[in-house]
């Protein structure tokens, strides 16, 4: 194992705790930047791959988890289940977080083999953790974030 790779590892491992640290305790800020930070490792890696082969499906990879990333950057707003539009555009939002990263789990896993699958089942954990805020949203009517 190469040192870039245990870096990435802890580092994505110790993002996905963020994210789900802030899931369980409905703090919107910890969740979001567990999930911004994480995404912002599929951008460096694929960007070093980019430039070592220049496969164009690395840059759409790319630009998906730079879309990712704009989304899920923390802001100050507040809102809950009150705010009808807020909570369906954040519903919206997670259904395509946990689109993306399965796709890519899949894309690791299944189809590429220059990648460590580690980070395949990084991908599974963050989808996981949206999941579990997207279900809890929807079962629960007083659902509110910290």
């Amino acid at each position: 194992m190469e040192t870039a790779e245990i870096i990435f590892s802890a580092v994505g491992v110790l993002f996905l705790l963020l994210a789900a640290f802030g899931a369980l305790k409905l703090n919107r800020r910890n969740f979001l930047l567990g999930i911004f930070l994480f995404s912002l490792l599929p951008i460096i890696g694929e960007y070093q791959a980019y430039s070592a082969v220049g496969e164009w499906g690395m840059l759409a990879t790319m630009m998906a988890f730079l879309g990712i990333a704009i989304v899920t950057f923390p802001t100050k707003a507040k809102y809950g289940s009150d705010n009808v539009a807020a909570t369906t555009i954040a519903k919206k939002i997670g259904l395509a977080i946990i689109a993306v990263n399965l796709f890519q789990a899949y894309m690791i896993l299944g189809v590429r083999d220059d990648v460590p699958s580690q980070y395949g089942y990084m991908h599974i954990v963050l989808a996981v953790i949206v999941i579990y805020v997207v279900i809890k949203s929807n079962s629960d009517k007083g659902f509110s974030w910290n």
